[in-house]
């Protein structure tokens, strides 16, 4: 018997293809880790969805929204499959607030439109 679990594909985020720990989603409807978009948007610099490649507006560089059901979902499907070896750590956090957004903005030179 094959004891590997397949993972439910919407569970993954589509940057880091790992089970997504605090799910968030963007404007365009797209989900991901909240760490995986954050680093996508901040440190590397970019402005669009990595999916979808649409420009994303300032406001979505504040607007992550938390997918609550989806990160339930998840944890569900954890829990139910521990005696596989699926672990599952919350380790959701509060979004990033504007100030601190300015301000990475402003040191990573991000010109975005308002």
């Amino acid at each position: 018997m094959d004891n590997e679990i397949d993972v439910p594909p919407f569970f993954l985020c589509p940057i880091s293809l790992e089970i997504m720990k605090d799910p968030v989603t963007v404007s365009t409807g797209i989900t991901y880790d909240r760490e995986s978009i954050e680093t996508w948007l901040f440190s590397d610099k970019n402005k669009t969805c990595s999916v979808t490649k649409q420009q994303l507006s300032s406001s979505d560089f504040s607007d992550l929204i938390p997918n609550h059901t989806l990160g339930g979902l998840i944890h569900l499907w954890c829990t139910i499959n521990a005696s596989h070896g699926i672990e599952r750590i919350s380790t959701s956090k509060p979004p990033v607030n504007k100030n601190k957004i300015s301000k990475l903005l402003k040191d990573e030179d991000i010109d975005v439109e308002a």
